[in-house]
């Protein structure tokens, strides 16, 4: 499937594509991208930028090198797909940097990708049908509490999106030795349908980029 990239009218209906996906993030002046070695996936999301590479200079100031961290990256997203008979998605990290997209970015293109429709919602949308393909029914995340008053927020912020509590994560239940050494900290335990995950974010990815595209 070939999405014009002068009109929204030509996304189709249903589940999101990878072509969709592609355009959506070039309308937000984004590029994807998906790496996948065996299991575990990692996707990206870039700014089209000048290189900027940090320079390593020793004591006399002399440039030893100029490789570093690559600046365009504005977001990462990864976790692993468990195939049959377990058909589950596990979303593990999802970075936004969001110092980067505040030196990058005008004011407008700041309050798009950080919004919960932004940048986040994008990547998701990538994970989820990555996870359909390969037939997994179930999507499964940890909210970290890290101790902080944002923890609830975030647990809020995941509800929002379609998710459900399954359990909490460092209480001292049998299951968290187990759950702590998977997840690497302690949070809430949280679970979501990826059909329907993926059909509801879809809809809104193409309704709000059809909105920025008419503006």
């Amino acid at each position: 499937m070939t999405v014009s990239s002068s009109s929204s009218e030509s996304f189709s209906s249903g589940y999101v594509t990878k072509e969709e996906l592609d355009e959506i993030a070039r309308l937000k002046g984004l590029q994807l991208s998906t790496e996948t070695v065996g299991p575990f996936f990692k996707i990206t999301a870039r700014r089209k930028i000048e290189d900027k590479r940090i320079e390593v200079v020793n004591a006399d100031g002399e440039v030893l090198e100029k490789e570093s961290e690559d600046m365009s990256v504005i977001a990462t997203h990864d976790g692993f797909i468990a195939p049959f008979p377990f058909r589950i998605l596990h979303l593990d990290t999802m970075r936004v940097y969001n110092s980067r997209i505040n030196s990058q970015c005008t004011e407008e293109e700041r309050k798009m990708l950080k919004s919960t429709f932004g940048v986040s919602i994008l990547l998701g949308c990538e994970s989820l049908r990555l996870g359909r393909d390969a037939g997994c029914t179930k999507a499964e995340l940890l909210s970290i509490d890290d101790g902080n008053e944002y923890a609830p927020k975030l647990v809020k912020y995941y509800e929002r999106l379609g998710f459900k509590i399954v359990r909490k994560v460092g209480d001292g239940l049998n299951t968290d030795l187990t759950d702590m050494l998977v997840w690497g900290g302690k949070g809430t335990r949280m679970n979501g349908d990826v059909n329907e995950l993926l059909e509801k974010w879809s809809n809104v990815l193409r309704k709000t980029s059809k909105r920025n595209e008419e503006k």
